[in-house]
Protein backbone atom coordinates (compact mmCIF):
# COMPACT_ATOMS: atom_id res chain seq x y z
CA UNK A 1 0.00 0.00 0.00
CA UNK A 2 1.37 3.39 -0.98
CA UNK A 3 2.21 5.69 1.92
CA UNK A 4 3.46 9.19 2.51
CA UNK A 5 7.24 9.41 2.83
CA UNK A 6 9.53 11.07 5.38
CA UNK A 7 13.25 11.18 4.61
CA UNK A 8 15.34 11.43 7.77
CA UNK A 9 18.92 12.58 7.32
CA UNK A 10 21.80 14.46 8.86
CA UNK A 11 22.06 16.79 5.88
CA UNK A 12 24.52 17.09 2.99
CA UNK A 13 23.75 13.47 2.31
CA UNK A 14 22.34 13.71 -1.19
CA UNK A 15 18.83 13.86 0.25
CA UNK A 16 17.72 16.39 -2.36
CA UNK A 17 18.52 13.91 -5.14
CA UNK A 18 16.71 11.10 -3.33
CA UNK A 19 13.69 13.29 -2.65
CA UNK A 20 13.57 14.54 -6.24
CA UNK A 21 13.69 10.96 -7.48
CA UNK A 22 10.92 9.75 -5.17
CA UNK A 23 8.82 12.73 -6.21
CA UNK A 24 8.86 11.38 -9.74
CA UNK A 25 6.47 8.70 -8.49
CA UNK A 26 3.83 11.35 -7.85
CA UNK A 27 4.64 12.52 -4.34
CA UNK A 28 3.82 16.11 -3.41
CA UNK A 29 6.79 18.22 -2.29
CA UNK A 30 4.69 21.13 -1.01
CA UNK A 31 3.23 24.37 -2.31
CA UNK A 32 6.77 25.77 -2.52
CA UNK A 33 10.19 24.24 -1.99
CA UNK A 34 13.37 25.82 -0.70
CA UNK A 35 15.82 26.55 -3.51
CA UNK A 36 19.47 27.27 -2.84
CA UNK A 37 21.66 29.18 -5.26
CA UNK A 38 22.82 26.04 -7.03
CA UNK A 39 20.00 23.54 -6.51
CA UNK A 40 16.48 22.86 -5.26
CA UNK A 41 16.41 21.09 -1.91
CA UNK A 42 12.85 19.81 -2.50
CA UNK A 43 12.12 20.74 1.11
CA UNK A 44 8.63 22.05 1.79
CA UNK A 45 9.16 25.69 2.81
CA UNK A 46 6.20 25.56 5.19
CA UNK A 47 7.70 22.50 6.89
CA UNK A 48 10.99 24.38 7.36
CA UNK A 49 9.17 27.38 8.79
CA UNK A 50 7.20 25.24 11.21
CA UNK A 51 10.25 23.28 12.32
CA UNK A 52 12.05 26.54 13.08
CA UNK A 53 8.98 27.85 14.91
CA UNK A 54 8.68 24.62 16.86
CA UNK A 55 12.28 24.83 18.05
CA UNK A 56 11.81 28.46 19.08
CA UNK A 57 8.59 27.79 20.95
CA UNK A 58 10.17 24.85 22.77
CA UNK A 59 13.14 26.99 23.80
CA UNK A 60 15.83 25.10 21.91
CA UNK A 61 19.11 26.99 22.37
CA UNK A 62 21.54 24.62 20.70
CA UNK A 63 23.44 24.97 17.43
CA UNK A 64 22.05 22.32 15.12
CA UNK A 65 24.82 22.49 12.54
CA UNK A 66 27.84 22.66 14.83
CA UNK A 67 27.04 20.58 17.92
CA UNK A 68 26.86 16.81 18.32
CA UNK A 69 23.24 15.93 18.88
CA UNK A 70 22.22 15.20 22.47
CA UNK A 71 19.44 12.61 22.58
CA UNK A 72 18.32 13.79 26.03
CA UNK A 73 17.74 17.32 24.73
CA UNK A 74 15.74 15.95 21.80
CA UNK A 75 13.59 13.79 24.06
CA UNK A 76 13.07 16.71 26.44
CA UNK A 77 11.82 18.83 23.53
CA UNK A 78 9.26 16.16 22.72
CA UNK A 79 8.06 16.12 26.33
CA UNK A 80 7.61 19.90 26.28
CA UNK A 81 5.33 19.78 23.22
CA UNK A 82 2.26 19.62 25.44
CA UNK A 83 3.10 23.12 26.73
CA UNK A 84 2.60 24.86 23.37
CA UNK A 85 -0.29 25.36 20.98
CA UNK A 86 0.01 22.62 18.36
CA UNK A 87 -2.86 23.90 16.21
CA UNK A 88 -0.65 25.31 13.38
CA UNK A 89 1.17 22.00 13.13
CA UNK A 90 -2.04 20.00 13.02
CA UNK A 91 -3.38 22.32 10.30
CA UNK A 92 -0.22 21.79 8.28
CA UNK A 93 -0.64 18.02 8.47
CA UNK A 94 -4.27 18.39 7.36
CA UNK A 95 -3.11 20.44 4.36
CA UNK A 96 -0.53 17.81 3.46
CA UNK A 97 -3.14 15.05 3.77
CA UNK A 98 -5.30 16.92 1.29
CA UNK A 99 -2.39 16.60 -1.16
CA UNK A 100 -1.43 13.02 -0.41
CA UNK A 101 0.71 11.32 -1.17
CA UNK A 102 3.35 13.73 0.13
CA UNK A 103 7.06 13.62 0.94
CA UNK A 104 8.85 15.49 3.73
CA UNK A 105 12.57 16.13 3.94
CA UNK A 106 14.25 18.59 6.30
CA UNK A 107 17.34 17.90 8.47
CA UNK A 108 15.60 19.79 11.30
CA UNK A 109 13.35 16.75 11.67
CA UNK A 110 16.13 15.19 13.73
CA UNK A 111 15.03 17.56 16.52
CA UNK A 112 11.29 17.68 15.77
CA UNK A 113 10.19 14.29 14.41
CA UNK A 114 9.21 13.07 17.88
CA UNK A 115 6.74 15.95 18.12
CA UNK A 116 5.36 15.46 14.63
CA UNK A 117 4.94 11.78 15.49
CA UNK A 118 2.43 12.77 18.18
CA UNK A 119 0.26 14.33 15.45
CA UNK A 120 0.87 12.19 12.36
CA UNK A 121 -0.94 8.99 11.41
CA UNK A 122 2.30 6.99 11.52
CA UNK A 123 0.65 3.97 9.94
CA UNK A 124 0.40 6.03 6.74
CA UNK A 125 4.08 7.01 6.66
CA UNK A 126 7.08 5.22 5.16
CA UNK A 127 10.42 6.26 6.62
CA UNK A 128 13.76 6.44 4.84
CA UNK A 129 17.06 7.03 6.64
CA UNK A 130 19.71 8.55 4.43
CA UNK A 131 23.39 8.80 5.31
CA UNK A 132 26.60 9.39 3.41
CA UNK A 133 30.11 8.01 3.22
CA UNK A 134 32.06 9.81 5.97
CA UNK A 135 34.89 10.87 3.67
CA UNK A 136 32.49 12.26 1.06
CA UNK A 137 30.51 14.06 3.77
CA UNK A 138 33.69 15.65 5.12
CA UNK A 139 34.69 16.92 1.67
CA UNK A 140 31.22 18.39 1.03
CA UNK A 141 31.14 20.08 4.42
CA UNK A 142 34.48 21.82 3.99
CA UNK A 143 33.83 22.78 0.38
CA UNK A 144 30.78 24.65 1.70
CA UNK A 145 32.95 26.35 4.33
CA UNK A 146 31.64 24.37 7.27
CA UNK A 147 35.08 23.68 8.66
CA UNK A 148 34.97 20.27 10.29
CA UNK A 149 37.57 17.70 11.25
CA UNK A 150 37.02 14.19 9.86
CA UNK A 151 36.25 12.90 13.35
CA UNK A 152 33.66 15.62 13.99
CA UNK A 153 31.90 14.92 10.68
CA UNK A 154 31.75 11.21 11.52
CA UNK A 155 30.58 11.72 15.11
CA UNK A 156 28.03 14.40 14.16
CA UNK A 157 26.44 12.30 11.41
CA UNK A 158 26.48 9.05 13.40
CA UNK A 159 24.86 10.68 16.44
CA UNK A 160 21.99 11.95 14.30
CA UNK A 161 21.51 8.61 12.56
CA UNK A 162 21.54 6.77 15.92
CA UNK A 163 18.95 9.20 17.30
CA UNK A 164 16.68 8.71 14.29
CA UNK A 165 16.93 4.92 14.45
CA UNK A 166 16.14 5.04 18.16
CA UNK A 167 13.00 7.03 17.40
CA UNK A 168 11.88 4.61 14.68
CA UNK A 169 12.58 1.52 16.77
CA UNK A 170 10.79 2.90 19.81
CA UNK A 171 7.75 3.65 17.65
CA UNK A 172 7.97 0.26 15.90
CA UNK A 173 8.30 1.87 12.48
CA UNK A 174 9.76 0.00 9.55
CA UNK A 175 12.35 1.88 7.53
CA UNK A 176 14.86 1.44 4.75
CA UNK A 177 18.37 2.86 4.96
CA UNK A 178 20.53 4.15 2.13
CA UNK A 179 23.81 5.92 1.66
CA UNK A 180 23.86 8.57 -1.06
CA UNK A 181 26.61 6.56 -2.72
CA UNK A 182 24.13 3.71 -3.24
CA UNK A 183 22.27 5.90 -5.72
CA UNK A 184 25.49 6.97 -7.42
CA UNK A 185 27.34 3.67 -7.64
CA UNK A 186 24.56 1.07 -7.88
CA UNK A 187 21.56 3.04 -9.12
CA UNK A 188 19.66 0.08 -10.61
CA UNK A 189 19.78 -1.93 -7.39
CA UNK A 190 18.91 1.16 -5.32
CA UNK A 191 15.86 1.92 -7.45
CA UNK A 192 14.68 -1.67 -7.10
CA UNK A 193 15.06 -1.44 -3.32
CA UNK A 194 13.16 1.86 -3.26
CA UNK A 195 10.36 0.44 -5.39
CA UNK A 196 10.05 -2.66 -3.21
CA UNK A 197 9.79 -0.55 -0.07
CA UNK A 198 7.51 2.21 -1.37
CA UNK A 199 5.45 0.26 -3.89
CA UNK A 200 6.51 2.65 -6.65
CA UNK A 201 7.60 2.08 -10.24
CA UNK A 202 10.61 4.34 -10.52
CA UNK A 203 13.05 3.73 -13.36
CA UNK A 204 16.52 4.78 -14.47
CA UNK A 205 14.86 7.31 -16.75
CA UNK A 206 13.32 9.00 -13.73
CA UNK A 207 16.75 9.17 -12.11
CA UNK A 208 18.43 10.58 -15.21
CA UNK A 209 15.75 13.26 -15.49
CA UNK A 210 16.59 14.70 -12.06
CA UNK A 211 20.25 13.79 -11.49
CA UNK A 212 22.63 15.62 -13.82
CA UNK A 213 25.94 14.23 -12.54
CA UNK A 214 27.75 11.15 -13.84
CA UNK A 215 26.55 7.86 -12.41
CA UNK A 216 28.71 4.93 -11.27
CA UNK A 217 31.16 7.28 -9.56
CA UNK A 218 31.21 9.33 -6.38
CA UNK A 219 30.50 13.06 -6.54
CA UNK A 220 33.70 14.13 -4.82
CA UNK A 221 36.91 13.06 -6.52
CA UNK A 222 40.58 13.56 -5.72
CA UNK A 223 40.57 17.20 -6.87
CA UNK A 224 37.61 18.00 -4.62
CA UNK A 225 39.30 16.29 -1.70
CA UNK A 226 42.49 18.28 -2.19
CA UNK A 227 40.53 21.55 -2.38
CA UNK A 228 38.60 20.62 0.77
CA UNK A 229 41.87 19.77 2.54
CA UNK A 230 43.36 23.14 1.55
CA UNK A 231 40.28 24.97 2.88
CA UNK A 232 40.39 22.92 6.07
CA UNK A 233 44.07 23.62 6.71
CA UNK A 234 43.70 27.33 5.92
CA UNK A 235 40.88 27.58 8.45
CA UNK A 236 42.15 24.97 10.89
CA UNK A 237 41.65 27.15 13.97
CA UNK A 238 37.96 27.52 13.11
CA UNK A 239 37.34 23.76 12.87
CA UNK A 240 34.38 22.21 14.63
CA UNK A 241 32.97 25.66 15.43
CA UNK A 242 35.82 26.68 17.71
CA UNK A 243 35.21 30.28 16.60
CA UNK A 244 32.15 31.93 15.12
CA UNK A 245 34.12 34.20 12.81
CA UNK A 246 33.59 33.93 9.08
CA UNK A 247 35.94 31.39 7.57
CA UNK A 248 38.21 32.24 4.64
CA UNK A 249 37.87 30.97 1.07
Amino acid sequence: MKKNVIVLTHGWAGSSAFTALIGQAGYWYGDRTFEKIDYDTYENIKLIELNNRLLRELGFKGNREHEIVDIKIIEDLACKAETIDLTPYKEFIEHCQQNKFWIWKDPRLTWTIRIWAQLLPLEDVAFIILTRNHDQAWVSSNLRRHIQSPSFTRDYNCAITDSLKKFLNENKQDYVEFQFEDLQLTPEDTIVKLNNFLGTQLTMEHLKSIYKFPLYKKTQGLTDKLIALAIYLKNYRYRDHRYKDLVQG
